[in-house]
């Protein structure tokens, strides 16, 4: 079973491209994705490419990290409530 979670998530050369595909097809992500763009590139030409490149190589970390905690927050508490929902069997 494992492995086959593995070949769906981590070894799969496609899931990029489909990811990219998927977020393509929503409208905010791509007005968001378009001013994000532009506000970076205002920003890198006032303090410089180097400092923007370092904020924004920190700043993506920082968010990976926060958002990967939110993930497991929520598989912790979506485990807790099926553990709760369960009969208990003696």
């Amino acid at each position: 079973m494992l492995e086959s979670v593995n070949m769906l998530f981590l070894d799969n050369p496609e899931l990029v491209e489909r990811i990219e595909a998927f977020c393509s097809q929503d409208p905010e992500y791509l007005k968001l994705r378009q001013e994000f763009y532009e506000t970076a590139h205002e920003i890198a030409e006032i303090v410089g490419f180097e400092q923007y490149s370092k904020f924004e190589s920190r700043f993506g970390l920082y968010i990976s990290c926060v958002n990967d905690l939110y993930y497991r927050f929520g598989l912790g508490l979506r485990q807790g409530v099926f553990t709760a929902l369960q009969p208990k069997v003696s």
